[in-house]
């Protein structure tokens, strides 16, 4: 009995490979978003220790301490790290974009190959059918011969 032999293997099989080089390029945005997320949390932070700075210069001053200098540059660099994260979640949002873009590009490859993959299965199934339809045929046949012989 002759093999199975799906003749659009070729094409299921450059179907995998795109499918596969599109599941590493989307785990590679995947983890790129997750640095751009730890950025924004890194910035988060030290936002937050500059206006912890800040109400302490205030709270120094008020007691009649420090000069407004000092107040006035750490607001300055709360302002510009506040312009950093705004920045940072415009840069998450547009990865994000592209997350969802190859994650669309990566369902509708898997589409394609199930599509291949189920032609192949469906092919598969009727030449087996039609190999044992064959076998059953040969072995009636010599059935056949045998009866006829016998009498």
């Amino acid at each position: 009995m002759k093999r199975f032999r799906f003749r659009l293997q070729t094409l299921l099989d450059q179907r995998k490979a795109r499918e596969e080089k599109l599941l590493w390029e989307l785990s590679d945005l995947q983890r790129e978003e997750l640095r751009e997320i730890e950025r924004l949390h890194g910035l988060e932070r030290i936002l937050r220790k500059a206006r912890e700075s800040i109400e302490e210069a205030l709270s120094s001053l008020c007691s009649g301490g420090f000069a407004i200098l000092p107040v006035v540059q750490r607001d300055e660099f709360a302002k510009a790290t506040r312009d950093d994260i705004r920045v940072q979640e415009l840069t998450i949002e547009a990865v994000g974009r592209r997350v969802e873009a190859k994650r669309v590009e990566v369902v509708k490859a898997m589409q394609d190959r199930k599509v291949l993959e189920a032609l192949k299965d469906k092919q598969e199934r009727e030449y087996i059918v039609s190999m044992a339809r064959q076998e059953q045929n040969q072995l009636d046949e010599m059935a056949t011969v045998r009866y006829a012989r016998g009498m």
